[in-house]
């Protein structure tokens, strides 16, 4: 019979439990956790602070004088991911997904 030592059998455990956890981190990683719930909350503090809504329409403009019309989530610098999407990410709410016809203060024109 074989015998198994200490630091053998921390190794088997260790790769057992990430063996364990690898479905759940690549369904993470696919996108597949984003829930309607990820999406930004436009009374959040931050989404505030900054003007956020969900369609320009709506934009505040006597507040927000820096708006321009055809600024919108769709074609500013930092939204990521695919941006032919209703919803996606932006670098400024991270882990909050933004509206393509949303708006905030923060909006920059896309490059190229």
């Amino acid at each position: 019979m074989k015998t198994c030592s200490r630091r053998d059998l921390f190794k088997y455990l260790g790769a057992g439990s990430l063996a364990l956890m690898l479905p759940t981190l690549s369904r993470l990683s696919s996108g597949q956790a984003w829930a309607q719930d990820n999406q930004l909350d436009p009374a959040s503090p931050q989404a505030a602070a900054l003007g956020y809504v969900h369609h320009f329409e709506e934009v505040d403009r006597e507040t927000w004088t820096r708006y321009a019309p055809g600024q919108m989530c769709s074609n500013c610098q930092l939204a990521q991911g695919d941006l032919s999407a209703d919803w996606f990410n932006c670098a400024i709410f991270p882990g909050k997904q933004v509206a393509k016809e949303g708006w905030c203060n923060a909006w920059v024109q896309r490059q190229g």
